[in-house]
Formats: structure tokens, sequence, C-alpha cells
């Protein structure tokens, strides 16, 4: 008698996984395991049972490449009545992706593989190499063993929420690394100009001209008159006409720190320092592209995130627009997914426990046996959460107390994060708090422009509560 149940020791998609061999019969499954690369990947074919029918062999990245493949599938077909083909493809940067799209067009059974396990699996052959050979057949026994989903891979609104996050996160780092550099050329230029120390009753006090070493008023003086001796030639009257006429809002207490600092200052002659005004100004215009770009992305996310279930979790006092979205998009599709605690364990923000006998268990770092990218808005979103979310401010705290390290408890914070996105994105339940001070609409104004606000009341409440708010 075939059973057929739900209480697999790998969750929903074990269970689906071991009807599928129920169903078909594992000797009439054909198994292809495929190492995928940017311009060649290699291929085997085996049965069910790990004999080798066809030995590696390599396939260019295309369609003349997947043809060659399906040839070779098709010849082992006629030699055997295979029902089905099953591939099984690591998920190797994006170079995968455009191979598991073809093999699901094709009709393929396809298993998408972490390399997480492909790696432990490597290790299990009692062999230190890593060689393309040794990949396959890491591959082919995790297929063996039952492991790797059968999800699709992200489409519409996550995929492109996902493109898009990602593309922001990596200007952001850019734009970071950009201002590093401006920082280095302000110092060959006017040493003072980001701030000094001074002795104040024989305390050692920083003093700054600006707050923001990147607003408006400081990237104007750093691109135009940035030298001491262009701060001196001005004046406090010159200065004060400058500010004027750009709209710079130059304070008073700025004027005489800059006009103190570079009477004082000890920075080379202008005539020394102009490859550095050169480079500072590329650097500047660098900044200005990647600040306008990042904007750009911000507002094509906000557009796109809105009109999806995820955005149900901006209700959440400390999640923004954009760590929300990226929080969503990471996540992908949740129906797959019975409780959370896969969700934490996908990212790798779980935390490894041993326990033997009696002895208590202990709980060390997180296994980091996740996406990584995914694992860093966990990261980033108990951050924000710890500092601008009242209750789980306390949490935090609570963890701090009990001697957790600063970064586990972001963690902490951020895995509590997930369980909560997963409840109210499944369920489509607003944020819940005894806060007095919270008002829906006060926490969306702060992250939304009107029309987005407008929107997110008619979807997740109603446009008669948005019009009495």
């Amino acid at each position: 008698m075939v059973q057929s149940l739900l209480n697999h020791i790998q969750g929903k998609n074990g269970s689906r996984w071991a009807n599928f061999l129920r169903n078909i019969g594992s000797e009439n499954i054909l198994v292809v395991a495929i190492d995928a690369a940017k311009y060649t990947h290699k291929a085997m074919i085996c049965n069910f049972y790990g004999d080798i029918l066809v030995k590696p062999f390599e396939l260019d990245a295309s369609d003349t490449g997947f043809k060659k493949l399906k040839q070779k599938i098709h010849q082992e077909k006629e030699k055997f009545p295979y029902k089905e083909v099953v591939f099984g493809i690591e998920a190797t940067g994006l170079y995968y992706e455009d191979l598991v799209r073809r093999s699901y067009k094709e009709k393929y059974f396809v298993r998408i593989l972490n390399p997480v396990i492909t790696s432990i699996e490597r290790t299990s052959l009692l062999n230190r190499s890593k060689t393309d050979n040794l990949d396959l057949m890491a591959i082919v026994n995790c297929l063996i063993r039952g492991r790797g989903t059968s999800s699709p891979l992200a489409s519409g609104s996550v995929r492109s929420l996902q493109k898009l996050t990602r593309a922001r996160r990596a200007l952001v780092q850019e734009k970071t690394s950009v201002q590093n550099h401006i920082r280095t050329y302000v110092d060959y230029i006017f040493r003072e100009f980001q701030g000094k120390s001074i002795w104040v009753h024989g305390k050692k006090e920083r003093v700054k001209p600006f707050t923001d070493m990147f607003g408006k008023t400081s990237l104007y003086i750093m691109r135009h008159c940035l030298h001491p001796s262009d701060i001196l030639r001005l004046g406090k009257d010159g200065l004060r006409k400058l500010s004027i006429r750009e709209n710079l809002k130059l304070r008073d207490s700025a004027v005489e720190c800059l006009l103190d600092f570079a009477e004082n200052s000890i920075s080379q002659a202008k005539e020394c320092v102009q490859s550095e005004q050169i480079l500072l100004n590329m650097k500047l215009d660098q900044f200005s592209l990647l600040e306008k770009q990042i904007k750009e992305l911000e507002r094509k996310i906000e557009d796109l995130f809105i009109k999806t279930e995820g955005a149900i979790i901006l209700s959440v006092p400390g999640i923004g627009l954009v760590t929300g979205a990226e929080l969503f998009a990471e996540m992908g599709d949740i129906s797959d997914f019975e409780h959370s605690g896969q969700l934490i364990k996908m990212a790798g923000t779980n935390p490894i426990i041993k326990q033997s006998g009696d002895r208590r268990p202990s709980h060390y770092r997180v296994s980091k046996e996740g996406r990584k990218s995914f694992r860093n808005i966990v990261y980033q979103t108990g951050k924000s959460l710890a500092t601008n979310n009242p209750e789980m401010k306390q949490k935090y705290k609570a963890l701090l107390d009990r001697g957790k390290a600063t970064r586990q408890a972001y963690i902490a914070i951020g895995n509590r994060m997930l369980r909560l996105a997963f409840s109210m994105i499944k369920y489509q339940t607003l944020y819940r708090t005894d806060e007095e001070n919270y008002v829906l609409l006060d926490q969306l104004n702060k992250k939304l422009h009107s029309a987005s606000v407008q929107y997110f009341f008619e979807k997740f409440v109603s446009s008669t509560d948005y019009q009495s708010a």
C-alpha cells in the first residue's frame, strides 16, 4: 500500500519530493547534474541509483549547449524508457537562473541546490579537492538524498524588487566608497575642514564647521573655495554674501569656525594641491550622480512595493520603505513555507545549537548557511528596529542585559521581525501595538508619498479610514 504523508522530516518540500518518487518510481528517473558557470557549463547524466550513464561533459552556456544536453538525454531515454528527467542545478551566482527557466520551459523536473549543501556533500566524500567532476558527484548525491527545492525562481514584482533593492544597495556601497575618497582629498587641501580637536577646561572636544559633511553648503565650498587661502580671501563679509547668493544658509558660527581653522591651517599652498582639487571635483560629480540614481531607484521601489502584499509591513515603526521592500523581496513567495523558522533558516540567521545527553543546549553563532543578501537585510532590519521601534528597543536592551553582544542582539531582533512579517503578510494583518503615540497615518507619511499613503489605506485598511484620518 502506497502511503502519502504530509509530515516528512524535511517538511512540505520533503513531502512533495517523497510523493514524486512514489508516483514515478526511482527506477524510472533520469538524473541530470549541472554545474553552472558563466561561459561553459558541465553536466553528467546518471540513473537514480548513482550509476553514471554519460560521463561529465561540457556545454556552452547558450541555446546550442542546451540543445546538446537535450540530445544526450534523448539518447539515454531511447535506451531505457525513463518517465521523468530530474535536473539538479546548484544556485551559483546568477548563472544558474537561465538554466532553471529553460529547464522549466522544457517541462523538466528541476531541483535547485544550495551551494552550502553541495559543499557539505563534497566534504562527506573525504576529499578536500574541489573540481567540476566532484561538484557534479555532490549534486547527484544531494538529489538522491532528497536535498534541494523545486520552488520556482522569483518572478513578477518580487523579482523586480530583488533587482532594484540589490542595485540600490550596491549604489549605496559605491557612494560610501566615493565619500571616503572625498574625505581623503579634502584632507590634502584643507586638513581642518572636517574638524579638529580643541581643549576646553582640560578636556578634548572635536569641533566641526558643518554637522553634515555632505550637505549642500559643505559640498559647494568643497567644489568652489575649499583651500584656506580662498576662505581667508573671502573673509566674513564675502562668506555671508556667498551664502545669500547661493542660498547656502551659512551660520555665523560656521563662518567664524571656518575663518579660525583657515588662519591656523597647516595645509600646503594652493598651487601644490591643484591635482587633488581636480580629483576632488571629479569625485563630487560622481557623488552627485550616485545621489540622483539612488533617489530614482527609491521612487521606483516605492511605486512597485506599495502594490505588493508585503507593503503591509510598512505599518511597523522602524521599517522604512527601502528596508521593508528589501526584506519582502528577499523573503519571496512565502506560500511554500509552513512557519517563519524556515525563513530564518533560509537567511542563515538561525543559531547553531549543540546538545548531548542531559546537558543543557548550547547556542553558538548563527549558521550562515543561507543567502548572504537575505542575512544582511535581516541584520539591518534588526539594527533599525532596535533604534526606531519602542517595543523592539526594549527587547534589544533586555538582550544586552542578558550578556548578548550588539550584533547578536541585532540578529535576534531581525529574526523577531521575520516572524512578525511572515504572520502579517500571510494573514494580511496590520501592526498591533500598545504604544499610546502610535498613529498609522503618521508612520506612513514618514515613509511614503501622499499618493502611496492613500493607496495603502485603500488596499490594507479602507478609503473611509484614510479620509477620516
